[in-house]
C-alpha cells in the first residue's frame, strides 16, 4: 500500500473527510505522520527483520596510506558478514584486532611495521567508529589497496522515508494489514481521543504475527535467525 492508501483507509475508519492527497487536509497530514511513526516503531522493534537484509559492496577508498581501510556503504545500517575475494573474513573486536596486529613481527614484504599482512588477502576485520572497516592485510603484489570490486557485505539496509502520496514503506505484503491496524488504533487514540477495541485486537494479533511470520523462506529460519556480528 502507498502512503496515500494507508492514510485514506485510516481516515475512512475514523469517519474523517476523504482526500486525494495527504496534503489535502491537516488531519490527513496528521495521519501520515502516524503512519511514519508506526512504521518506524515496527522496524526498530527488532534488528533482524529478514526483509531488511541486503547485500552490497564496501566502498573502496584508494588510499595508499591506509591500504587496509574501506567504508561501509550508506545503504547498509548494520553489517552481518563480509567476504573479500569470495572468501569469508572473520570479525574481531577492536581490542582483539589491535592485539593481533601488535603481536605480529615485522618481516619485509610479508608483515608491515604496523602488523598488516602484505602477501595475502585479509582474514580478519574490525571497526572503530561504525563507519570504516579495517582489515588485517592485503596482497600488495596484486593491488596497492583493497578493492571495492572484490568485496561483499551482507547486512541490514537503511530505510529512507518519503512523505509523498506514492511512497510505499519497505515491508512484506502480508504485513501491511497488521501495520494498517496499528495505524488505525493509534489514529483513534491520537486524533479522536478514544480507543477502538477492535482495532487494538487486530493490531495485537498483527504484532504477534510479525514476530513469527516475518520470513518468507521458512526453511531458512534456523540458519539465519541469529544475531548480527556488528551493527552501525
Amino acid at each position: 500500500m502507498t502512503l496515500l492508501e494507508l492514510v485514506q483507509s485510516t481516515l475512512a475508519a475514523i469517519n474523517s473527510d476523504e482526500v486525494n492527497s495527504i496534503t489535502d487536509s491537516t488531519e490527513a497530514m496528521d495521519v501520515a505522520y502516524i503512519v511514519k511513526d508506526c512504521y518506524y516503531d515496527l522496524i526498530t522493534s527488532r534488528d533482524d527483520w529478514p526483509f531488511m537484509f541486503t547485500e552490497s559492496q564496501l566502498t573502496g577508498l584508494g588510499d595508499v596510506t591506509a591500504p587496509n581501510k574501506m567504508r561501509i556503504p550508506t545503504t547498509i545500517a548494520g553489517v552481518t558478514d563480509i567476504k573479500y575475494n569470495k572468501v569469508a573474513v572473520t570479525y574481531l573486536s577492536p581490542r582483539e584486532f589491535k592485539d593481533m596486529l601488535d603481536n605480529r613481527v615485522e618481516q619485509a614484504g610479508v608483515i608491515s611495521s604496523t602488523g598488516l599482512m602484505l602477501d595475502r588477502d585479509p582474514t580478519y576485520w574490525t571497526t572503530y567508529d561504525d563507519d570504516y572497516i579495517y582489515f588485517d592485510g592485503y596482497n600488495s603484489a596484486v593491488d596497492t589497496t583493497l578493492q571495492q570490486s572484490k568485496s561483499w557485505v551482507y547486512g541490514t539496509k537503511n530505510v529512507t522515508w518519503s512523505m509523498t502520496d506514492g511512497y510505499v514503506p519497505v515491508l512484506p505484503d502480508k504485513m501491511f494489514p497488521a501495520l494498517l491496524a496499528e495505524i488505525k488504533a493509534e489514529a483513534f487514540t491520537s486524533i479522536k481521543q478514544q480507543t477502538n477495541q477492535r482495532q487494538e485486537r487486530k493490531a495485537k494479533r498483527g504484532r504477534d504475527r510479525w514476530q513469527s511470520q516475518a520470513r518468507r523462506a521458512k526453511v531458512a529460519r534456523t540458519t539465519y535467525d541469529q544475531g548480527v556480528n556488528y551493527g552501525r
